[in-house]
């Protein structure tokens, strides 16, 4: 009898880092690569903190750039990266971004920074910070599968345009997407 796999072989033979871009919380990232472990189906290890390079920083926009961090990312050869980082980021043609992948690929990053409340004045919550955490990795992660986004409002795959978004979607992929990643519906 064969066993079944939520996931294709792809997902649960690779383990996974995550890299922390500056100094981040390690409560925060373990509690993180313990969800993600078993959303995936694969092991997230913690890597040690890799600095913040210099000359990513634009001090006219007075956020970092995007592209420069995220090529620091791909030294990482043959494993599935999530770098995070504790800064504002930019793309080129954008204002700001929660995160950038592959499409498809092996490395992802996200910005935690517009994910606090208190980025927009709100009181501290640490629940909806952590929420967003998981709904942003998860989207950044579905395109290293080669998921792209997603016209369902619900998907985590959605476009999340403004934190309102990312607040109204879920941290779970939709059919359509689930089907396109091979998992059992």
């Amino acid at each position: 009898m064969e066993l079944k796999l939520p996931f294709p072989d792809s997902f649960t033979t690779h383990s996974a880092f995550i890299v922390p871009i500056g100094l981040l919380d390690k409560t925060l990232l373990k509690n993180l690569a313990k969800i993600l472990d078993e959303k995936f189906k694969i092991r997230f290890y913690i890597k040690e903190p890799i600095e913040i390079p210099i000359d990513t920083f634009n001090s006219r926009r007075g956020q970092f750039y995007s592209n420069k961090i995220f090529n620091k990312l791909k030294k990482y050869e043959g494993k599935r990266v999530l770098g995070i980082i504790d800064q504002d980021l930019y793309a080129q043609g954008l204002n700001f971004i929660f995160g950038q992948a592959e499409l498809p690929g092996r490395c992802a990053l996200i910005s935690i920074t517009r994910l606090r409340q208190e980025f927009y004045g709100l009181p501290k919550d640490d629940m909806i910070f952590f929420n967003r955490i998981i709904k942003e990795v998860m989207h950044e992660m579905g395109h290293t599968y080669g998921i792209k986004h997603c016209s369902n409002k619900d998907c985590v795959m959605f476009f999340s345009n403004s934190i309102i978004d990312t607040d109204k979607k879920s941290s779970f992929f939709c059919k359509m997407c689930r089907k396109k990643l091979g998992l059992l519906i």
